[in-house]
């Protein structure tokens, strides 16, 4: 979960009417989806509340366990953004409610690996998916660009990694092994 200051979604999300995201994908869609992301402006009036959060999924139309809690105390716009990984489903209905605060926009973006012609062609044709919320790419790739928390610990590695070479023999207790170990991971995706 990532919260920025003000209230510009960027131009990538595909505002949605409402406050209800669903699509369908095809099981050779799904095979390639990296997951969603979520894109909430929300705003704030009369001083400083608590902004509560509630999302509600439906997978293959069946309500599922959902997500909700605290955002934070806040006195302005603020953009939250919102990473789920996938799930087990082939239908996908999410509904977001916000209690302390006002939605102003609300978006998404769906990563996926690359796919060939013929799967785009089906997904166009069926019309399963708005084509323009899909993102083709890496992982870590769809990481960097979508979700800002992440950007940080990105940087730190790479920068970490690509002064290896001039750091041999000193510790890298600054940055835990696991990071590397993700890093690596990623870069296979």
């Amino acid at each position: 979960m990532d919260i920025l200051p003000g209230g510009d979604m960027p131009e990538e999300f595909i505002i949605v009417e409402g406050n209800t995201i669903s699509f369908m994908i095809s099981q050779d869609f799904y095979d390639k989806f990296l997951g969603l992301v979520l894109c909430v402006v929300f705003t704030v009036e009369d001083g400083e509340k608590e902004i509560f959060f509630d999302i509600v999924p439906h997978l293959n139309g069946q309500r599922r366990n959902g997500l909700s809690g605290s955002l934070g105390s806040f006195n302005s716009n603020h953009m939250w953004i919102q990473y789920l990984k996938p799930d087990d489903f082939l239908q996908f209905s999410l509904t977001l409610s916000v209690s302390g605060g006002t939605v102003k926009k609300l978006g998404y973006v769906l990563g996926c690996k690359q796919m060939d012609d013929d799967l785009k062609v089906v997904l166009e044709d069926k019309q399963l998916v708005n084509p323009a919320s899909i993102y083709e790419m890496k992982l870590n790739e769809f990481s960097y660009k979508f979700l800002p928390s992440r950007m940080g610990v990105m940087e730190r590695i790479k920068a970490i990694r690509r002064d290896l070479p001039l750091r041999k023999g000193i510790d890298l207790g600054e940055l835990p092994k696991i990071y590397l170990k993700y890093w690596d991971w990623l870069e296979t995706k």
